[in-house]
């Protein structure tokens, strides 16, 4: 990864970018001291946990942004376009600026091998410091204890989404494993809020922060009262931590309003989240749920879609590195179909594979293969009649992509 030509974008390519991830802080730290510490002095909100992460980010990205705060943000993985990943006052990086920042970022950090995501990490940090924003929130990447977001030492602030069980070849095989991963981003005097978790997850949190001296506030789901831009009851306890992290920065001296609040939790926006789309006047859901955890929310939700009972058409694509057979258990019943297409560019779930276990009890007559995602959008349109329920398109944020860019052509 060593001396990188910024003019190829290509670098951050999904696939390219986790085919070079590497955790661990030496090199980021040697980094950002090569580049005079950006942002060193500026409070950061770190949002850890393997489901969740963007959608509080996304609320709290909109409330304080609303609070005429200069706010800087960095989420990730990229859905169109990688500058989407850096954001200050909810506004992208422009290009032309983010290759410039990254030509000069590579410049000074010759001799240091940087990942993609932590190549990122510092074009945010220096992007920030060029904008002087007066405070940031950094959506790790993977897990949390190695993360490049963890370089940044004034982390007052570690917001915790749904913590399960996804990455397992970086993260450890159990969810305990995985949780001291996450949670190890607790640091002494460290405000902790986090959302509902299973039990052997809480009693970890707890431990660490017990150890740690940190403070914790554990927080339950929204009320029905509280409306809100993102859809799903799932996105109420998101909204909860983003509402607790508030009241905190509030206690610490920000002046923020309930009304913005309100109005900015009505208002948030966050692609890929159980959105539905129009395809030739007819309409599919879309959501980005690649995990067990995520899908075992999916299959909650669809308890509320009318017509359920009669079958869904579960259009996934899955990379091949996910645990498609748990996936599948959690939102498939009978009379559903799945469609499987690959994700382009990626390695992806085929049939063949997918059959070879044999504790999942599906035929060819529950799934059917596609070359791509259009072969598969051509099938649904020659049923005799449109699905009664909305099929549903999921299995990665990347097959999500793949459709964005679909439709807008």
């Amino acid at each position: 990864m060593e001396n990188n030509n910024s003019k190829d974008i290509d670098l951050f390519n999904p696939e390219k970018e986790r085919e070079n991830i590497q955790l661990g802080l030496s090199n980021m730290n040697q980094a950002l001291i090569k580049l005079k510490n950006p942002c060193i002095d500026i409070p950061a909100i770190q949002i850890v946990g393997t489901n969740g992460k963007g959608s509080i980010t996304a609320f709290l990205e909109k409330i304080l942004s609303s609070s005429n705060l200069n706010i800087g943000v960095t989420t990730s993985p990229h859905i169109l376009d990688v500058n989407e990943r850096i954001r200050v006052n909810g506004n992208k990086i422009e290009k032309n600026e983010f290759t410039k920042i990254l030509d000069e970022i590579q410049d000074k950090v010759k001799g240091i091998k940087l990942s993609p995501f932590e190549l990122i990490i510092c074009c945010s940090l220096k992007y920030f410091e060029i904008k002087k924003v007066n405070f940031l929130i950094l959506e790790a990447g993977l897990g949390g204890r190695l993360d490049a977001t963890t370089a940044h030492k004034l982390r007052p602030i570690i917001a915790l989404g749904k913590i399960g069980v996804d990455h397992k070849e970086y993260l450890g095989q159990t969810i305990e494993e995985i949780t001291k991963e996450k949670v190890a981003v607790i640091n002494k005097d460290s405000f902790v809020v986090s959302c509902d978790q299973d039990r052997n997850v809480k009693e970890i949190i707890d431990k660490r922060v017990r150890n740690k001296g940190a403070k914790i506030s554990w927080v339950e789901k929204l009320s029905e009262d509280w409306e809100l831009g993102l859809k799903g009851d799932f996105q109420r306890q998101n909204a909860a931590v983003a509402i607790e992290v508030i009241k905190i920065l509030k206690l610490l001296g920000l002046s923020i309003s309930n009304k913005i609040i309100k109005s900015a939790l009505k208002d948030t926006k966050w692609p890929g989240r159980l959105d539905l789309y129009n395809w030739k006047n007819k309409r599919i859901l879309i959501d980005c749920a690649h995990n067990p955890s995520a899908a075992n929310a999916l299959a909650k939700e669809r308890e509320n879609w009318i017509y359920e009972d009669k079958g869904i058409y579960w259009i996934i694509g899955m990379q091949q590195q996910k645990d498609i057979y748990s996936f599948i258990k959690e939102i498939f019943k009978e009379q559903d179909k799945i469609l499987l297409v690959p994700i382009q560019g990626h390695k992806s779930w085929s049939l063949r594979e997918i059959l070879r276990n044999s504790s999942i009890k599906l035929t060819c007559d529950h799934i059917i293969e596609f070359n791509n995602l259009d072969k598969a959008f051509q099938y649904l349109d020659t049923l005799d009649n449109w699905p009664l329920c909305h099929p549903v398109l999921t299995g990665s944020i990347f097959i999500i992509a793949e459709f964005l860019k679909y439709i807008n052509n």
